[in-house]
């Protein structure tokens, strides 16, 4: 019983010390559907969702249009926008990130000569900012897309720093991906795409402290 309460006792402390970092949201589409990503600026688009990876994962096909993938909320109290308003009100200590998994295998003749991905940030004043300068988030040359390997990894930025001059008191926002490329069979899978704080020294500490323990009972225990 000792160890079942000591177990349950670093489970709290780890998701005590998530939740006092502030509002959060991440998609895994673990329900396999798109959980309400849409196409370019609320265009009707069907991403299917797969296991790919590891993981279910979300399909993003290049089409031309691209800003290609986005979700949007207004003050409706869901996960994105209480996120969203806590990221807007404090830039600095909000992160965005995501997983990606770019399968070229199948790309063939249709594979294009270079393969590029961004974000880009919308709210409901006008303001407009896309992250894809000299240096891209992502980014396949030819002999990547001719491959006919798999590219995957994780992006991660602070929004004050890719997204500077967001105003304030914002109550609509739209979070997008751009993908930009020559080849006609291109694409990429995402996963784990979430608005977070950026945690604390003390936090991180306190986390592994907490996920040390948990490593520690659950060895007692076997």
């Amino acid at each position: 019983m000792k160890r079942i309460l000591s177990f349950a006792a670093g489970v709290a402390l780890v998701v005590a010390v998530i939740q006092a970092q502030g509002q959060s949201v991440i998609y895994t589409f673990s329900d396999a559907s798109q959980d309400g990503w849409t196409g370019k600026f609320g265009a009707a688009a069907t991403f299917p969702v797969s296991f790919v990876g590891g993981s279910l994962q979300m399909f993003v096909a290049r089409t031309g249009a691209f800003q290609e993938a986005e979700v949007a909320h207004g003050a409706d109290g869901s996960a994105f926008y209480n996120a969203m308003v806590a990221a807007d009100a404090n830039p600095a200590g909000y992160n965005i990130s995501y997983d990606y998994y770019i399968d070229t295998s199948s790309w063939g003749a249709n594979a294009g000569t270079y393969f590029q991905i961004g974000t880009y940030l919308n709210t409901g004043s006008g303001y407009y900012s896309q992250d894809f300068g000299a240096v891209k988030e992502v980014e396949l040359n030819g002999a990547q897309v001719a491959s006919g390997q798999v590219f995957s990894g994780h992006v991660s930025f602070n929004i004050a720093a890719v997204y500077p001059g967001l105003p304030a008191g914002e109550t609509f926002f739209r979070l997008g991906f751009i993908e930009n490329g020559d080849g006609s069979a291109q694409g990429t899978y995402l996963d784990n795409i979430s608005v977070a704080p950026v945690p604390e020294p003390a936090s991180l500490a306190l986390i592994g402290l907490g996920m040390t323990g948990l490593v520690l009972i659950r060895r007692r225990h076997s």
